[in-house]
């Protein structure tokens, strides 16, 4: 396999745009990388739904008030920590190669992942009733039951530890579903950092972060510090220092409809990918930054044959570019299409009758401090959680 040099050719500690901290790099990867890298509650109106699931009881719900559980770490307490509100980021994957197909059916991939600003927010507290979770989210589409992975990562986490506490949990949803942007994975990982500082930190983060592979393959993921090189099915995960500027502006475009990622894997066809080698990727983008033929998806063209508008709405993106983008690729199975270098759609996207009801959203790259969750950088704090968090065990 090919051997990458250092990576970063400024020595200097990297700072990030949306926070005074720096992230230090200091050890060297296997494949050369340094690395270290009180609310008011709304009116509940609509439905409530109460589950039996197993090991414990479910009831759910919706808010209609946007304006509850603002985004941002906040933590209330009365004997130790109660209550905590984080931000749940979703990813792109900068580029992804799908290297073999394996005899359990899965894919191999070698891809880029990395955070952005975009994101939903999850708040947590004690449930009075042990053993007994109660979910409500700001959208209907939500599922509350044993579906939810942020239920999910609950229950994980009491088989795992052997605790019995129950929760409250609401969900502000701004990431679309079946975008190819692994919002749902977010939740579960953010749910399991949640529940672990809820109980004392028993756990470390490198616990967390090979229980979550039980949950999904993108979840370990976001236990990187925002930016890693992801292989297996995704859940190999090494971290990388940031490879490209976090100040870097993107849109994100999404059609209403989404891809099916079992039809987008059933579509592809290996004799069809890229030979190119992902460690060269990561070279050329830590050397010349992002461009067009670095931002590779194996998944483009299967996910084009599930979805044809969505070829068409990528090409139609890449003929109104002026300069505006340096890269314009879809993430992960889709359907967002990804425009690097501007936060601004084109114009056509807001114009046309045929795109009416498109997602489209501004976005910047973002990163996590050491044994801190991530931050919205949308929020004017950097003192969000308190220093004395009770620390994870190691």
């Amino acid at each position: 396999m090919a051997t990458l040099q250092l990576l970063t050719p400024n020595p200097n500690p990297f700072y990030s745009v949306n926070s005074p901290h720096k992230i230090t790099h200091s050890t060297l990867s296997p494949h050369g990388f340094y690395l270290k890298a009180q609310f008011k509650r709304p009116h509940f109106i609509k439905h409530r739904a109460r589950i039996d699931h197993g090991r414990g009881q479910l009831e759910g719900g919706y808010w209609v008030n946007e304006a509850v559980k603002k985004a941002g770490d906040v933590v209330e307490r009365s004997d130790g920590v109660s209550e905590i509100t984080l931000f749940s980021p979703c990813k792109v994957n900068v580029f992804l190669r799908i290297t073999r197909k394996r005899e359990d059916g899965y894919h191999d991939l070698a891809s880029m992942f990395h955070v952005i600003s975009l994101g939903d927010t999850i708040h947590f507290s004690m449930s009075p009733s042990r053993a007994k979770d109660w979910l409500s989210a700001n959208v209907s589409e939500v599922p509350l039951d044993g579906r939810n992975l942020i239920l999910k990562s609950l229950n994980l986490y009491r088989e795992r530890t052997g605790t019995r506490k129950g929760f409250r949990i609401h969900l502000t949803k701004k990431v679309p579903t079946g975008a190819g942007l692994g919002g749902g994975s977010s939740n579960a990982a953010t749910a399991l950092w949640a529940v672990n500082q809820l109980n004392g930190g028993l756990v470390s983060e490198k616990e967390l972060q090979e229980w979550s592979s039980e949950i999904g393959s993108d979840v370990p993921f976001f236990f990187s510090h925002g930016a890693a090189y992801c292989t297996g099915r995704g859940e190999v995960v090494e971290d990388i220092p940031p490879l490209i500027d976090l100040d870097t502006q993107m849109v994100l475009i999404k059609p209403p409809e989404a891809c099916s990622t079992a039809e987008v894997y059933k579509s592809l066809r290996l004799d069809q990918t890229s030979m190119v080698d992902p460690l060269h990727l990561l070279r050329k983008i830590s050397a010349d930054g992002i461009s067009q033929d670095v931002c590779i998806n194996d998944l483009e063209s299967p996910a084009f044959q599930v979805l044809p508008s969505l070829k068409q709405l990528k090409e139609r993106i890449l003929e109104a570019n002026t300069g505006q983008y340096d890269a314009v690729f879809m993430s992960g199975s889709g359907s967002t299409i990804v425009g690097v270098g501007s936060q601004e759609a084109p114009r056509f996207v807001y114009d046309e009758n045929e795109y009416q009801g498109v997602f489209i959203s501004g976005a910047t790259f973002i990163t996590r401090e050491q044994n801190q969750w991530y931050k919205d950088p949308a929020l004017n704090t950097t003192a969000s959680e308190p220093d004395n968090y009770p620390a994870s065990a190691v």
